[in-house]
């Protein structure tokens, strides 16, 4: 199984160390997004979990560093993992982008390199992701990867004082297939 995704903006790979998937952590912590708002994990087991899989365990929530070519610089995180438990036969992708890196493709291209990781070392028939219903450009951008609109769970995010709806998207194995980020994206 591969762990470093190459394509032409960005590149998914391990954390590097502990230090640097916590100061990621504290990146996303520290200004609540506008969509979602806050999110706040505690540090001890934020710690806990990279110190027994370095975040990447086949099999269950992988999470990877979004690394721009032309930087170095680590600009977020992508996750993923199976639905429902390891012999699952649909699973999820979910992006954290740094607010000062935003509009600039990181995000779609990670997202694109994780259905790589996905389809290719599981048996997946189909990849899912789910944004709140009023973050339009992440919904764009789902869609620019190739999703397909799959529905809406209604007053499920509670967030600003008010509840949200999240719509739900999924590529299916044979529509992603047909995606040319196959021919781009250099493995290992």
């Amino acid at each position: 199984m591969y762990t470093i995704w190459t394509g032409e903006r960005v590149r998914l790979r391990p954390f590097a160390d502990e230090h640097e998937w916590l100061e990621m952590q504290e990146e996303m912590h520290r200004e609540p997004n506008d969509f979602w708002g806050a999110w706040w994990h505690p540090r001890a087991k934020l710690k806990k979990e990279f110190e027994e899989t370095g975040m990447l365990e086949a099999g269950k929530e992988c999470v990877f560093a979004i690394e721009r070519l032309d930087t170095g610089e680590a600009v977020g995180f992508e996750e993923c993992g199976p639905c429902y438990g390891p012999s699952a036969i649909s699973g999820w992708v979910g992006t954290f982008i740094k607010r000062e890196q935003w509009s600039r493709g990181f995000g779609f291209e990670a997202k694109l390199l994780a259905m790589c990781f996905m389809f290719e070392n599981f048996p997946y028939v189909r990849v899912g992701a789910d944004t709140v219903a009023n973050h339009k450009r992440a919904a764009r951008g789902l869609q620019l990867c190739g999703m397909t609109f799959e529905g809406r769970t209604h007053g499920v995010h509670y967030t600003d004082g008010k509840y949200h709806d999240i719509v739900c998207y999924r590529i299916l194995r044979e529509e992603w297939e047909q995606l040319p980020i196959r021919q781009i994206v250099k493995r290992g």
